[in-house]
């Protein structure tokens, strides 16, 4: 059996200069000093503490409401806290809850 050799095997080629590479690592991805603009998707007041809602659903639902949302170029979290704040509203009226 014909033993192997991987020295034959080419070598990539190196078309970064040094030069380039110490600039990207000090600038690079990590290191900007630029602030972005933020929109937060929470809908309330902006004072208000948060507290996480986990709810699990099955694969199939979660994955049809992931593709509409995204067909409709609608965020699934405003879309959830506005269903929230229309079903908390009714059920408000339902009871008898004055706010």
């Amino acid at each position: 059996m014909a033993k192997k050799s991987f020295q034959k095997a080419p070598k990539p080629q190196n078309h970064v200069s040094q030069a380039d590479i110490e600039a990207f690592e000090k600038g690079g991805v990590g290191k900007d000093k630029t602030t972005h603009p933020h929109k937060p998707t929470f809908m309330g007041d902006k004072k208000e503490p948060l507290k996480r809602l986990s709810i699990d659903l099955p694969e199939s639902t979660h994955k049809r409401f992931k593709v509409a949302c995204t067909a409709t170029s609608h965020k699934m979290t405003k879309e959830i806290e506005k269903f929230i704040l229309e079903k908390t509203i009714e059920f408000e009226k339902e009871a008898g809850i004055i706010r």
